[in-house]
């Protein structure tokens, strides 16, 4: 891999008015459900947020704040946006306005309030744009034009990694980019051969990377050095096929995974990993429009997965991850609805999951709060 090329400019950028909507249903007093679990607070149009249709790329959580969406028009514009809740109710603030990003564009918040977005540029190809609240930004370019990336972040911000499949070039690559110097400073082949679709950074300094190979969801293992370590894990075996979700770590070290694992995708499954085999699996029924996003809480006691399908409710669903039972269950639409990510909302006072609630009035862009 070549030294990658790093270019310091102003970006334009809008700090652009709050904008908050409120779906006036629910608000911050009802805060648990009939059970006595958490319950919808209400929710947020994200297009009215930014005065128009669009994409919703990705959401971040920040350290010590609510989590940040990254939207996109699908041509001239993207938009970071700040979800949580106010005074009134959930309200979403957009924070920057954005030139162009790719649909595979991926979000990061720093330490220092700074915003890393790793994307697909139509003129300079794979690229991390860094932006500070102030503004200023770096543009850093790799090079390549990955027909696929998925990114995660050191945990002490000075490195991200990269898995990039790129078109007729052989094994999917592992990147990992000093954003200090702007350059690549070591690569490696992913192990086992196939594409990566999700990476998360491991307490040792490690990466858990979901392999599709083959038709099989892999969980690989590698060192700070990219390196693999150990086998990879098959977390579906018994199931016709296996495709790999997402991926989160606890502070010990359990590997939380989650993947498709039938023909129609109405089929889901959640699995623990700890030292190399799996430790729990949990069947996921009704996750056909849900792209089984997890998020693992602070305590590493319980995931998060929204959950949706044509034929299902759409909710939010808790699980225990010792025992591997449902524990409660958050209703976010009352009929169908396609289901993104999840982020925790700050001061552990609740959650945040993205998607659409397919009605009357169309798809649009939306913030569920939870809590």
């Amino acid at each position: 891999m070549p030294r990658v090329r790093r270019t310091a400019a102003v970006l334009a950028v809008v700090l652009a008015a709050a904008a908050c909507t409120s779906d006036g249903d629910t608000g911050p007093s009802q805060r648990t459900g009939a059970d006595g679990g958490p319950a919808l607070l209400g929710t947020v149009d994200l297009d009215a947020a930014v005065g128009g249709d669009a994409r919703l790329l990705d959401l971040a959580a920040p350290p010590g704040g609510d989590p940040v969406a990254l939207l996109g028009d699908g041509g001239t514009r993207g938009w970071l946006v700040r979800v949580g809740s106010g005074g009134d109710g959930p309200m979403a603030t957009t924070l920057l306005e954005l030139p162009a990003v790719g649909d595979d564009a991926e979000l990061t918040v720093l330490a220092d309030g700074s915003f890393l977005v790793a994307t697909t540029s139509p003129t300079t190809g794979y690229q991390l744009l860094t932006v500070r609240p102030d503004g200023q930004a770096t543009v850093t370019a790799l090079g390549v034009r990955p027909e696929r990336a998925a990114t995660a972040l050191s945990p002490d911000d000075r490195t991200l990694y990269a898995a990039l499949a790129l078109p007729d070039a052989g094994p999917a690559q592992l990147l990992a980019v000093d954003l200090a110097a702007g350059v690549v400073s070591r690569t490696a082949p992913v192990v086992p051969e196939g594409t990566v679709t999700a990476l998360a950074a491991r307490p040792d300094g490690g990466l858990a990377a979901l392999v599709d190979s083959g038709g099989r969801a892999l969980l690989a293992s590698y060192g700070a050095d990219l390196r693999p370590v150990g086998e990879p894990v098959d977390l579906a075996p018994d199931a016709p096929v296996g495709v790999p979700a997402d991926v989160d770590v606890t502070a010990e070290g359990t590997v939380v995974a989650t993947a498709h694992v039938s023909d129609g995708r109405e089929l889901g499954r959640l699995v623990t990993v700890v030292d190399g085999a799996v430790a729990t699996s949990v069947e996921l029924d009704g996750v056909g429009d849900s792209a089984l996003a997890v998020v693992v809480s602070p305590d590493g006691g319980t995931a998060w997965v929204p959950q949706a399908d044509l034929s299902f409710p759409a909710e939010l669903v808790a699980i225990d991850l010792a025992g591997g039972q449902r524990v409660s269950a958050v209703p976010l639409c009352a009929g169908a609805a396609v289901l993104g990510d999840v982020a925790p909302l700050d001061g552990d006072a609740g959650l945040v999951a993205t998607g659409s609630c397919v009605d009357g009035d169309g798809p649009q862009a939306t913030a569920f709060l939870v809590g």
